[in-house]
């Protein structure tokens, strides 16, 4: 072989070494959720983790985003995190109880009185040492908590104002006890549904009404079949950002870093979002002919006095008194500095 040949040989060699070693230094995350792609506060979130995570590990690690449940429903997303098929998932944390069972402490009815108020007690230690016993015993590490929209009633009989209104309803709820309880603790009959099902049973009279964050009310069509809603916002939705353990674990100091940093920024994101997005949607179901119902605080205090017992004695046996006096007691304490007193 000369020696034209030879170093022709050599360039070719160094070329496919370069091309075989450069992607190799790329990390793939793969991230689903059951939001669409579009305008709305948890896509947004999820582009946001994207584009901090490429941007400040120079492409290192890139994330690819994949909505509308295209990698499973909740459920089936988490356990593909926890079996290491997927790195990242958003998932509201009632996805998460077949996995620990704890986690339905979250699930308290007026446990929140407010965005603001949940936004704080996120930041608990409680919520810490749930996230690391959730870990140590799943392998899923929560990188993460954000809002997931209080959930409101809405009905076609009366307008809802005291817990005495909510007497003798058919309402629908998810196929949940701690949920049946609640809305039975009002003398009102827990219907559970699947959400497909709603708007058909509405429209049979098998349902008198239901309960869902007024974003799902009017995105799924609900307000359709609805002529009265109540913003008691009764029990809120907690979104987890969950990455696999062991993946998170494979990663340097600095990355990291940029992961939980870019996890924080979505649900910042995603919380200020369903926030400022309320009034939107408000807005959107009254023009829709909705009688609507502002509720206060005095009166959300009523219906917490009727229905927050059933479900607490409920989560008690589920999860131990304990737990759940731990919960109440670090909400109350995060109030005085909220609304000063």
């Amino acid at each position: 072989m000369n020696n034209f040949f030879k170093k022709i040989l050599v360039v070719a060699t160094i070329a496919i070494m370069v091309g075989a070693a450069g992607p190799s230094f790329a990390q793939t995350i793969k991230f689903g959720m059951n939001a669409p792609q579009g305008d709305n506060p948890e896509w947004n979130a999820l582009v946001a983790f994207k584009n901090h995570v490429e941007y400040k590990t120079e492409g290192k690690l890139t994330v690819k985003l994949f909505p509308s449940a295209q990698l499973g429903a909740e459920r089936a997303c988490a356990e593909q995190v926890q079996q290491g098929a997927i790195e990242v998932c958003l998932v509201d944390t009632g996805a998460l109880a077949g996995f620990y069972q704890d986690i339905q402490v979250l699930s308290i009815p007026y446990l929140f009185k407010s965005s603001a108020h949940a936004w704080a007690v996120f930041k608990s230690p409680f919520f810490k040492d749930l996230a690391d016993n959730m870990r140590k015993e799943t392998g899923i590490r929560i990188m993460s908590w954000g809002e997931n929209g209080f959930r409101d009633f809405t009905n076609n009989v009366r307008p809802i104002r005291t817990p005495a209104d909510l007497k003798g309803l058919k309402i629908r709820v998810m196929e949940s006890p701690v949920f049946i309880r609640f809305v039975e603790s009002f003398g009102a009959a827990a219907t559970p549904m699947p959400g497909s099902e709603i708007i058909m049973a509405a429209k049979q009279g098998v349902i008198d009404g239901q309960e869902n964050p007024a974003q799902v009310n009017y995105d799924y069509n609900l307000m359709d079949v609805q002529k009265y809603m109540s913003t008691d916002e009764h029990i809120l939705g907690v979104h987890a950002y969950i990455i696999n353990d062991k993946f998170f674990s494979g990663l340097s100091d600095d990355e990291k870093a940029i992961v939980m940093e870019a996890a924080t920024l979505a649900a910042q994101i995603e919380n200020t979002a369903k926030l400022a997005g309320a009034k939107k949607y408000i807005d959107l179901i009254r023009a829709k002919g909705v009688e609507i119902h502002m509720t206060t605080m005095a009166e959300k205090s009523k219906f917490s006095t009727v229905s927050q017992e059933p479900v607490l004695e409920y989560l008690r046996e589920q999860v131990g008194a304990e737990l759940v006096k731990s919960l109440l007691e670090t909400a109350e304490s995060y109030e005085p500095a909220l609304y000063g007193n």
